[in-house]
């Protein structure tokens, strides 16, 4: 199946799209819900002002992501990051 320069809402229900391509893509404000994204590759998206809710992130990899403003259970990942920091700098002293 192709989706080519369309400018509908997809109402997408009980599918399996494996192995499927998603380039230059407008999914802004499209809510993903009982999804399964194990081994996805996410690359160069913005997620600004997402919001993920109960989700197994068990063994994921974030990389050169910027993160100002980002929060895990509450807890901004900068101060975790700031307090690693501290932590692993005392710990070599």
């Amino acid at each position: 199946m192709q989706v080519h320069d369309m400018r509908d809402v997809l109402d997408v229900r009980g599918a399996v799209v494996t192995n499927s391509c998603f380039d230059d893509v407008n999914m802004s404000n499209t809510q993903f819900h009982n999804v399964n994204l194990a081994n996805a590759r996410v690359e160069d998206v913005n997620l600004s002002n997402t919001l993920f809710t109960d989700v197994n992130m068990s063994n994921v990899k974030i990389e050169n992501a910027q993160i100002a403003g980002m929060e895990i259970n509450g807890v901004s990942v900068v101060d975790l990051f700031a307090a690693y920091k501290t932590a692993k700098d005392a710990g070599s002293n």
